[in-house]
């Protein structure tokens, strides 16, 4: 009895307490900073990399890769000035995208704690802290860490409008500045900001006319008007400025199959593909008392519905203009995790030790994943070829085709640099050099083909750098 009472003062303690913000950032940091440059950078980070911090002008980085990429611009203009300070190794990078994480916990955290409670904000701030897809992206040089923390914000800002709107109370200017710059900033780091500030203020323009609070109903109109109004300037920027039409193709139902999204999806809330399973069993506990957890769902599920339409938007859009990416639904995560937030807030003081179970499960699924994930390893392909290849009588085979809008040569000689001389017309067989090919835009058996396509007929090995493919000639 002594060790229950021991236990629930302590859960007690850290979902009341000040200092639990310090413990979860620290904890953190633990899990993020040891990895952050455990991996090569992949593909994407390289093009990162190559765009913003090895490039001596925004105008250049405009010029010669933002205007050949389909993202919008600010990750790879806060990354350039960002490199001018801090520097240009993997770490480096990586390091502005644990930062921006950082900033989207805090200010999520103050927030909560100003217009809900600090229960509330402990909980979502542990959730998202927790959550093994929003600490991968914590370490990656790309602009899901800001897409992220700018998500969290503007989610956190929607459900107050909700609460003002239901309980007929004016929503106050200074939540309208900020959604309003916050909107803008989101919308100019990914394509699928826009898609979420469409799906928040929807719902919350149709929630607003359904109990016909019209001030508020042309306050939210207006605000995501003029937000939309300067996101488009990207999107003409980009018709008339930009080659996107290498950014929009045919795509099929097969292509974008919802099912496999969705599982690729849960692989930001969890474990793996089957994420979702791990989720609802470490739910069980609370699903134990289902006309409870029921009646706290029917409260809060309006949460999810932007989840709902941001999908739904998102697949009907991506069927005839691009494939869609599990990575960028973790615009979705904040809103989920928002759910999650208040569910257990109304179910504390009954499942207050299922809760912490439910915490420290996610936290050994999330200490897992982000230990044990493997990326392309162009690093350590590159130092093989370094160590077994001389530059004096080696070329480097690779195929000048694009892969989407750039050439692979950007992302091949990032580590090697220029000492090498590069071969763009694929794969060969050379005198006095074991080296016929590299690649990492495909798979062993895209390789093999691609080997028979250029009558690679001799004995080779493919040598695997997690999914960067080396192939030689085969050795005695």
């Amino acid at each position: 009895m002594r060790i229950i009472n021991w236990l629930d003062n302590f859960i007690d303690y850290f979902f009341d307490s000040k200092r639990s913000i310090y413990i979860i950032l620290f904890i953190t940091s633990l899990i993020v900073l040891p990895n952050i440059g455990r991996e090569s950078l992949w593909l994407d980070e390289i093009f990162s990399a190559i765009a913003a911090v090895k490039t001596s002008s925004l105008f250049l980085m405009f010029s010669e890769h933002i205007s050949r990429d389909g993202s919008p611009p600010l990750y790879h203009i806060l990354l350039f000035y960002w490199g001018k300070i801090v520097g240009s190794s993997d770490i480096a990078i990586r390091l502005l995208s644990y930062i921006f994480t950082l900033f989207g916990f805090i200010f999520s955290y103050l927030l909560l704690i100003k217009y809900f409670t600090r229960r509330i904000a402990i909980i979502f701030l542990s959730l998202s802290a927790f959550t093994p897809g929003v600490l991968y992206f914590a370490q990656e040089a790309r602009m899901y860490a800001l897409l992220y923390a700018l998500a969290c914000f503007v989610s956190i800002i929607f459900f107050i409008f909700i609460i003002r709107i239901r309980d007929n109370q004016q929503i106050e200017k200074k939540l309208i500045i900020y959604y309003f710059f916050a909107g803008v900033l989101i919308c100019y780091t990914h394509h699928f900001g826009s898609l979420l500030i469409f799906s928040l203020s929807s719902v919350a323009i149709i929630y607003s006319l359904l109990l016909k609070r019209i001030t508020s109903t042309i306050t939210i109109f207006f605000v995501s008007f003029f937000i939309g109004t300067i996101a488009v300037l990207w999107l003409f920027f980009q018709f008339y400025y930009v080659n996107f039409g290498n950014h929009i193709q045919d795509v099929s139902w097969v292509k974008n199959n919802i099912i496999g999204i969705i599982l690729n999806f849960s692989t930001l809330l969890a474990i793996n593909k089957y994420g979702v399973v791990v989720l609802i069993f470490l739910l069980i506990p609370f699903l134990i008392t289902l006309p409870n957890f029921l009646r706290s769902v029917k409260i809060y599920i309006i949460i999810l519905l932007p989840v709902l339409w941001l999908f739904l938007i998102a697949y009907l859009i991506s069927l005839k203009t691009f494939s869609i990416s599990e990575r960028y639904l973790i615009v979705t995560i904040p809103l989920i995790l928002l759910f999650f937030s208040f569910i257990f807030n109304e179910l504390y003081n009954d499942k207050k030790q299922y809760i912490l179970l439910y915490l420290i499960g996610l936290l050994i699924l999330s200490s897992y994943k982000n230990y044990t994930y493997k990326k392309q390893n162009w690093r350590d392909a590159s130092k093989y070829i370094e160590s077994n290849f001389n530059s004096s009588n080696c070329k480097v085979p690779i195929k000048a085709l694009s892969e989407g809008s750039f050439d692979r040569l950007l992302f091949v000689s990032y580590y090697l640099g220029s000492k090498y001389s590069y071969s763009s017309s694929g794969p060969e067989i050379q005198d006095n050099c074991d080296l016929i090919y590299i690649d990492g835009h495909t798979n062993e058996e895209g390789i093999r083909k691609t080997l028979i396509n250029y009558n690679i007929s001799i004995p080779y090995e493919i040598l695997n750098f997690s999914k960067v493919y080396v192939v030689i000639k085969k050795r005695k």
